[in-house]
């Protein structure tokens, strides 16, 4: 069931798992919400995203940002790194894709 705590016992949850592209893609998405979805470059605390992020893990944070660093997503400065802007190809990415 649970921990016993005080005499009552609770249950902790875990939180769902999420697959590295849902994570890299969070991470994204929390870099543009972050910068008030203002265009490339409005960089943001590496913190802040964390914290939007609601993790403690920052070494999966500091991987994802390397990736998307990789892959032209991302800029970032620092190493590791202490504050991250989106590209403009990383702002394409979350846009939805427009009809023809």
């Amino acid at each position: 069931m649970g921990e016993r705590a005080g005499g009552v016992y609770t249950c902790a949850m875990a939180a769902p798992t999420q697959s590295p592209a849902q994570f890299l893609t969070a991470l994204l998405s929390a870099v543009r919400e972050l910068t008030g979805r203002r265009p490339p470059p409005t960089w943001t605390h590496v913190d802040k995203v964390q914290g939007k992020l609601a993790t403690a893990n920052r070494d999966a944070i500091d991987a994802a940002i390397r990736v998307a660093v990789a892959r032209g997503w991302l800029r970032a400065d620092g190493d590791p790194p202490e504050s991250i802007t989106l590209t403009v190809d990383g702002v394409k990415l979350l846009e939805p894709a427009k009809p023809t």
